[in-house]
């Protein structure tokens, strides 16, 4: 993957995950070791992805039975290390008793999932109950949700435990301090035979679920399943997840969403508009104005692509790309500026590691560059990411890369602009910003009506000059917008 984690968190991809909500602590660990699919395993992210939609589709009709079964795993505890540890024969009473809820639950469970299964058409999770192993923890077949050894289990437990009882009805009536004392003595050794009686049943039961350890274990696994199925489809109906179609090169995604970015407009009482882009391999150049979005657009669709790497459906109307076998981005967080490096000195540094990573990796890589080079001077800025363009397109990668330099766009396959201010009724924003008086700044007001969609320009376009017009909506001194 190569992504750091401030990275993750810097697209949207953390913030995503940390909303998946997963009922038992075997869906936690799913989310907590989350699994990045290769290019050779794309028949499995496919089964999965096909299951989420099923769940997605069907999370209305079936409410009470996907409410059901999360109710059902909420109880449980991760007992896996005790569950591996039935051959040592070693489980304390709390044990046995987590176990034997745990296949409790199981057993609650396997109907309600096998009528979801009849109904949604999942494929490859099931939760059988595990009848056998439960009559070895619960003989009696009382179905309680306690453990607790009988006195029958074997003569030697009952004569235990029928000698302490005798010894304390005893201890309880006797008034002299020396017989006391004697009688405690007493009790200690039956409890101390109790005690060991008590751990050589344990222990049998143990040996005798043993065999039962991969059913169990299975069992878990596809609780985890289970449980990150039902949050993924949840979240995918949240923020409009779709099937996503597999490309042997190209991108094309239709109204992409970030939640991160469109849940913190939300609460602004602003709305996030969607973007659409489609990349070929090689190079494809997102122009636009300062404000203009171009670097939502990009770390929308790191985002976007990273989840259907991890198992999740995308967040858009249409999705098709390929399976990456990296997900590689260079932008502003610059780690390496802690080598002692410059901004500048530092994207280089990353943008090496990149290009020889992606050449390392299975499959297309895709490469992101967030206005690369912008930490040097404007002219040299602009030759480098000219030369740096011209490099990817010739790669076998899918590269996009925001910049404000002109002559960067004719150089690459594909050119999309951020539509920014092509649309804006400059006087009537200059109005409101007039109007706000100082309670609104201008500089929200004029995103208020920023237009962050990307479309697809055509010919050798150069970068809008948005920025004269900015300057003067946020009352920069008139000598200076003069001068300018």
């Amino acid at each position: 993957m190569a992504m750091t984690f401030s990275q993750q968190e810097n697209i949207g991809f953390r913030y995503v995950i940390n909303s998946l909500s997963c009922s038992s602590p075997y869906g936690q660990a799913r989310v907590s070791k989350l699994r990045f699919f290769d290019p050779n395993e794309i028949d499995e992210l496919k089964t999965q992805l096909s299951n989420v939609c099923r769940v997605k589709d069907t999370l209305t009709t079936l409410s009470f039975e996907y409410g059901r079964l999360q109710r059902l795993m909420m109880p449980m505890k991760d007992i896996r290390r005790s569950v591996m540890n039935l051959s040592e024969g070693a489980l304390s009473e709390l044990e046995l008793f987590e176990l034997k809820r745990f296949l409790l639950q199981t057993e609650l469970i396997a109907p309600v999932l096998e009528d979801v299964i009849a109904k949604a058409h999942i494929e490859g999770i099931a939760i059988p109950a595990q009848t056998e192993a439960l009559k070895i923890i619960d003989p009696e077949g009382s179905r309680a949700a306690t453990f607790f050894i009988a006195d029958n289990a074997s003569p030697e437990l009952k004569q235990a435990r029928r000698e302490k009882r005798e010894i304390e009805e005893l201890i309880r009536k006797e008034t002299d301090s020396a017989e006391r004392a004697r009688l405690m003595a007493l009790r200690s050794a039956a409890a101390g035979k109790e005690d060991a009686e008590e751990r050589r049943i344990r222990r049998e039961i143990c040996l005798s679920l043993a065999p039962y350890t991969d059913a169990i274990i299975d069992c878990m696994d596809n609780v985890a399943e289970l449980d990150f199925t039902i949050a993924r489809a949840e979240i995918a109906v949240r923020y409009g997840g779709v099937m996503p179609h597999f490309s042997d090169g190209p991108v094309e995604m239709e109204d992409m969403v970030n939640p991160r970015v469109a849940d913190a407009l939300f609460e602004r009482e602003r709305h996030f508009t969607p973007v659409s882009l489609s990349a070929p391999v090689g190079a494809t150049v997102i122009t636009g104005a300062n404000m203009g979005g171009k670097s939502v657009a990009l770390k929308t669709l790191a985002l976007n692509a990273m989840l259907v790497k991890a198992g999740m459906l995308p967040f858009a109307k249409y999705a098709k790309l390929p399976l990456f076998g990296g997900i590689f981005i260079v932008s502003e967080d610059l780690e390496d500026m802690d080598r002692g490096l410059s901004s500048f000195g530092a994207e280089i540094v990353q943008f090496n590691e990149v290009e020889q990573a992606a050449a390392q990796t299975e499959g297309i890589s895709l490469i992101l560059l967030d206005e690369f080079a912008r930490g040097t001077n404007p002219e040299e800025g602009a030759m480098i990411v000219r030369a740096v363009t011209r490099y990817l397109d010739k790669q076998p990668s899918v590269s996009v890369l925001t910049t404000h330099y002109d002559g960067v766009a004719a150089l690459a396959s594909a050119h999309f602009e951020v539509k920014g201010l092509k649309d804006m009724d400059m006087a009537k924003v200059a109005e409101e910003i007039a109007a706000s008086d100082g309670h609104i700044k201008g500089a929200d007001i004029i995103a208020s009506h920023m237009n962050y969609g990307l479309y697809r320009a055509q010919g050798a376009e150069s970068c809008p000059r948005d920025a004269r017009n900015i300057c003067a909506l946020l009352a920069l001194k008139d000598e200076i917008l003069k001068d300018i």
